[in-house]
């Protein structure tokens, strides 16, 4: 893979005999793997595909979603990313998730995933479609984070208003469910 991307602003307009003409008035050139690399967001591009049982591949992954998941890079061969989903996955955001793609809209969204490990974190994040020059996307690209320490701290003052807040046991639930089975592993 060529890490030089070229974005080129092009302005096409039309001659005197109907033809267009293309005319580069700007050129950027950088090294986008070092830029994405170095993002602290985990990114995550997959390509286009969204129909089907696969569902989209994974094609990228920045060292941010690396750290954040667990998973290698060689692992993610061939893989999509419901790798990171799991039990307490909320279906209802994922189906959210492939609507907005496929009315063209930005996704923005929460739910539990799970790390190569199998210890839920929740994950942030928008998703939106790259296109080219087809009218199909051609990539996906997700911006994910893991906020389930800043979702705690919300999540112990809903209990000290409430100690029988629903919302806020669920969500202690999930974490309690894996510290326990850890321990049976040993």
């Amino acid at each position: 893979m060529n890490p030089v991307l070229r974005l080129t602003l092009r302005v096409a307009r039309k001659d005197e005999s109907g033809q267009e003409i293309k005319k580069n008035y700007m050129q950027l050139k950088f090294d986008w793997l070092i830029v994405l690399e170095n993002l602290r967001r985990g990114i995550m591009v997959t390509d286009g595909t969204l129909k089907g049982p696969a569902g989209p591949r994974i094609i990228y992954v920045n060292h941010a979603w690396l750290k954040l998941t667990g998973y290698g890079r060689e692992e993610l061969a061939g893989k999509t990313p419901r790798i990171l989903q799991g039990k307490h996955t909320d279906r209802a955001v994922l189906n959210s998730l492939k609507q907005k793609l496929l009315n063209r809209e930005v996704f923005h969204g929460q739910t539990w995933n799970y790390r190569k490990s199998g210890e839920p974190f929740l994950m942030n994040w928008y998703c939106y479609a790259i296109y080219g020059e087809r009218p199909k996307p051609t990539y996906y690209v997700a911006e994910q984070e893991d906020v389930t320490e800043l979702e705690t701290l919300r999540q112990k003052q809903k209990l000290l208003i409430n100690p029988n807040d629903a919302d806020a046991l669920s969500f202690f639930s999930v974490l309690d469910e894996w510290k326990s089975a850890r321990k049976k592993w040993g």
